[in-house]
């Protein structure tokens, strides 16, 4: 085993599945097994199951399954490389020299730990600035606005007004400059800061580690005229880097993480976060500048299993902005509300603690806005709500636009069961009966697989190429299916499963069960078996050994993950590995000799038409011994352990 096997092995051993689990939902015994409402869907009654003695579980709601890894990839929406940094952090194990050659990403950890210590670093430049007379204008403006409490809490601060104050801190701490850079607070140079004067809103992923900036421009500076003799923007966030993508990083996610609430509600910038959340609605959270998307839409299937609220103004842009978000998360299987505010008012003028307003006024407001939020309404009948503002339903050439419209949403369901759910109710609303909205579906589909299935160009991916991340899991279960779906595959599968219910009795078998995974044809249940051959010829393991280390294993290959929860709950019932194994081979001659016989008897009748008659008596001879050998398979030869 090498260093990175043996190292990953140890930090799986470090950090107990179940007190992991623990850190995110409430665990009950079950036997010898514990349970618990998924952290990964929505559910009312506990399907998600850990197995302390293998160290895996296994939801048998939404199918996740997995070990440490696993779990800490699915939950916080990790690489395999960023689970296994985080997970040695935790276990306090060092990874020196762990990552050698072929498996470095996005630059090494080395770079990206030193990029993260660098904004670490700026950040408390800024706390710092804030804090003295320099930041004396943000100060008044962040306490004019209720948040003074919230300068500590959220680590806020204030860029200098003075030009290379920033550089001079970045030189003097020897901090790597590109990286001030590629967080768009240096440029030309170092020459030039585009967050001059501003009001900093630090900016951190799920981990809790700085990844940007956000700033606000101070009121009275928003005149300042730029170099192109254009007012600068009300707020500036660092632009897209190796560490910041603003398309998948939800302002204020890490904190509703923590507070452990399971219902997220969706606002528009920082300070309605910061205030919603200080004013006890901890699951506020907030884009970056960009409308909801897919990569944000995962990210709240993770944390959002209660569900979601969209939380925006009530003037035109806050309704386009709900349309927008309630077509991009309306195809997942969260529950979806929305709520909309009166105009000229935000979370943060209703909930902080402004300055000249009586508490007993805020607590009023705070109560207000917290009922508007338990009282949203139904995502669907709001959406449709909306539409009919802008379209006047009665007409038919607008419920036929809208039909297409819901038609398009409904084939990126991938459940049958809320498909049909929702074409029902998208039907009512428009008024049409639901055969009708199902065959435009059914239109919608063919077109979207025609186009699927034409070359797209140079950029293609070429036939048979890797899965990427997002489809790794319908590739696992396309798989499975395949695999099913096949005698042959079907008795490769069981064969796995003979494995892994005896792992004793591949070290039995010895060099005959490196033979009979060799003959394993089926992509998948092949690559598997051939783990737990090598694993179980190592000795020394049981089937919860086996079962820790192939899930260990796996968390590099997911897609092979669901044919391993498939043997996995096909070897609980093998009660006699040796005896099952030996049905096995008796099966697997039995269909070789068939095959063979085929072949002999086409080869015999080929001989015939040909008047070859000695060629075709022997291969009679030879067919009728295969025919024979088809009752005559011999059982399993145990060698010495």
């Amino acid at each position: 085993m090498d260093r990175f096997e043996e190292t990953k092995l140890r930090v799986k051993e470090a950090n107990e599945l179940v007190a992991l689990v623990e850190g995110y939902v409430p665990l009950k015994r079950a036997g010898r097994n514990l349970v618990a409402l998924c952290p990964f869907h929505q559910e009312k009654t506990p399907s998600f199951t850990v197995f302390p003695d293998s160290q895996h579980f296994k939801c048998f709601g939404c199918g996740r399954s997995g070990d440490a890894f696993t779990f800490v990839m699915e939950r916080e929406g990790m690489s395999f490389r960023e689970a296994f940094e985080y997970l040695a952090e935790r276990a306090g194990i060092p990874l020196e020299g762990v990552f050698g050659k072929g498996r470095s990403e996005g630059g090494g950890a080395k770079q990206r730990q030193d990029a993260y210590e660098a904004l670490a670093a700026v950040r408390g430049f800024f706390h710092g600035t804030l804090l003295q007379s320099q930041g004396e204008a943000a100060r008044r403006y962040l306490i004019g606005r209720g948040l003074e409490g919230a300068i500590e809490a959220y680590g806020l601060g204030a860029h200098p007004m003075e030009p290379g104050r920033l550089l001079a801190f970045a030189r003097g701490e020897g901090l790597p400059l590109e990286v001030l850079q590629a967080a768009g607070l240096l440029s030309r140079g170092g020459q030039h800061e585009p967050f001059l004067g501003r009001v900093i809103f630090p900016i951190e992923d799920e981990r809790g580690r700085v990844v940007g900036f956000g700033g606000r421009v101070l009121p009275g500076q928003d005149q300042v005229r730029r170099d192109d003799d254009r007012p600068p923007p009300k707020y500036l966030n660092s632009p897209e880097s190796p560490l910041f993508n603003k398309r998948r990083i939800l302002f204020g996610l890490r904190r509703a993480k923590l507070a452990g609430t399971r219902r997220i509600v969706v606002m528009e910038g920082y300070t309605d976060v910061i205030a919603a959340q200080m004013a006890g609605i901890a699951g506020a959270v907030a884009t970056l500048g960009t409308a909801l998307t897919p990569d944000h839409a995962r990210l709240l299937q993770r944390y959002a299993t209660d569900g979601v609220v969209l939380l925006f103004d009530g003037d035109r842009a806050g309704r386009q902005a709900a349309d927008r978000a309630f077509r991009e998360l309306v195809t997942t299987e969260l529950p979806l509300s929305i709520a909309l505010l009166d105009e000229g008012f935000d979370p943060a003028d209703m909930v902080a603690p402004i300055p000249g307003v009586a508490p007993e006024v805020v607590a009023e407001r705070t109560a207000r806005l917290e009922q508007i939020v338990a009282q949203a309404e139904d995502g669907l009948t709001m959406w449709f709500r909306l539409l009919r503002q802008s379209l006047d339903l009665s007409l038919d050439v607008n419920i036929q636009r809208v039909g297409e419209e819901c038609a398009a949403l409904l084939i990126q369901v991938e459940s049958p069961v809320r498909r049909q759910a929702l074409l029902a109710r998208m039907a009512s609303h428009l008024g049409v009966s639901e055969a009708s909205l199902g065959q435009v579906v059914r239109q919608k589909a063919k077109a979207r697989a025609r186009s699927a299935a034409r070359p797209q160009g140079p950029g293609a991916e070429a036939a048979g190429a890797a899965p990427t991340q997002a489809s790794e899991p319908a590739a696992g279960a396309q798989l499975l299916r395949e695999v099913l779906r096949n005698p042959i595959g079907k008795a490769d599968l069981e064969l796995l499963s003979c494995f892994l219910a005896g792992p004793d009795l591949v070290a039995k078998l010895g060099g005959e069960a490196e033979i009979l995974a060799a003959e394993v044809q089926t992509g998948g249940v092949r690559e598997v078996l051939h783990e737990v051959v090598r694993l179980s010829l190592e000795g020394g393991i049981d089937r919860a050994g086996a079962l820790k280390r192939m899930y260990l294993w796996l968390a590099e290959r997911p897609q092979w993950r669901l044919v391993l929860d498939h043997a996995v709950e096909q070897s609980a019932a093998i009660r006699d590995p040796a005896a099952f194994l030996g049905l096995l081979r008796q099966g697997r001659q039995r269909h070789s000799s068939r095959q063979e016989a085929q072949r002999l008897r086409r080869l015999m009748l080929d001989a015939r038409s040909k008047g070859d008659p000695a060629l075709e008596t022997e291969l009679l001879q030879a067919y009728l011994r295969a025919l024979r050998s088809e009752s005559e398979a011999p059982p399993p030869r145990m060698e010495a352990p």
